[in-house]
């Protein structure tokens, strides 16, 4: 009965949580100009494309002295006050010809941190000899429709093949060359 009672209190007080954090915060999602869909492949970025056809998630209620949520070595870190309220944080590397990753907060159609973020995205499943040579940066990208709409940067551990960024917002992303 403990138990249970427990369980129904946790759950009321992360429900709770989740509303009065819906109410307080949040923005909406950000749009690119229609040129950034209009790049050819010789004149800007393009997706990284290591198809898989599998689905994997994970996701965990971070708390107000922040945590990890990860795939792997695919991860978000999210520090100490970075948010206002605990939030369900999902991480999914969908199926997908492009290697890509969708980082969200449960129940909201957008979300800002108070502080950035570090999100990690692991690439080991491209076995392409050229992308050693290849310049890689993390895009923010349309999950739909795979626009690239902000270039986020990122330290590209090569050895590791993984790419490091921080963002102060939750959104799809993707590594591009």
């Amino acid at each position: 009965m403990f138990e249970r009672s427990m369980w129904c209190a946790k759950t009321r007080l992360a429900t709770l949580a989740a509303l009065l954090f819906a109410v307080s915060c949040g923005e909406g999602r950000a749009t690119a100009p229609g040129t950034v869909s209009s790049r050819s492949e010789n004149s800007g970025p393009s997706l990284v494309e290591c198809p898989t056809d599998q689905s994997v998630t994970a996701s965990a209620l971070v708390g107000l002295l922040g945590g990890t949520v990860q795939i792997g070595t695919t991860s978000i870190t999210i520090p100490d006050g970075a948010l206002s309220v605990p939030t369900l944080i999902r991480v999914t590397v969908p199926p997908s010809r492009f290697m890509e990753i969708d980082v969200t907060a449960v129940g909201f159609t957008s979300f800002l941190f108070q502080k950035p973020v570090t999100v990690t995205i692991d690439y080991s499943r491209c076995n392409r000899s050229d992308i050693d040579q290849q310049t890689l940066h993390v895009w923010h990208i349309d999950p739909v429709t795979k626009q690239l709409l902000e270039d986020m940067g990122g330290s590209d551990d090569k050895a590791a093949r993984r790419i490091t960024f921080t963002t102060g917002h939750l959104s799809g992303y993707a590594v591009a060359n």
